[in-house]
């Protein structure tokens, strides 16, 4: 369904833009199936990625507005529809994957986003 279509439905029905579920639109290129918060933008110069024969370890960096708690509620709401279970706030397990999100700024923001990825073949 397109964003117009939504805006009106939720019009129609009464509902406010901010009840409206939040939609990922980019990807880090590094971890192709982990999204981004509408506004984060990937500072892929930085990113890094590790492949060997025992495992891989990618390490992805993010800026945009926002807060630190709007982002880990973001990755809360999404990550378990990937597969994704919480084991501590900002450490996520899936299968043979770990992943970790750090997220630095102040109160308003503007914040940076580290994501660290670490799987073993």
């Amino acid at each position: 369904m397109s964003r117009f279509l939504a805006a009106c439905l939720f019009v129609l029905l009464g509902l406010s833009a901010t009840s409206m579920p939040a939609r990922a639109t980019e990807y880090l290129s590094g971890i192709s199936d982990l999204p981004l918060p509408d506004g984060l933008i990937e500072a892929k110069d930085k990113s890094t990625v590790f492949d060997s024969a025992v495992g891989k370890v990618v390490t992805a960096y993010a800026t945009g507005p926002g807060t630190a708690d709007s982002v880990h509620g973001f990755y809360d709401a999404t990550l378990p529809q990937l597969g994704w279970s919480e084991t501590d706030e900002g450490n996520w397990r899936r299968e043979n994957e770990t992943l970790k999100i750090d997220v630095l700024g102040p109160a308003a923001g503007p914040v940076t986003a580290t994501f660290t990825l670490s799987s073993e073949n």
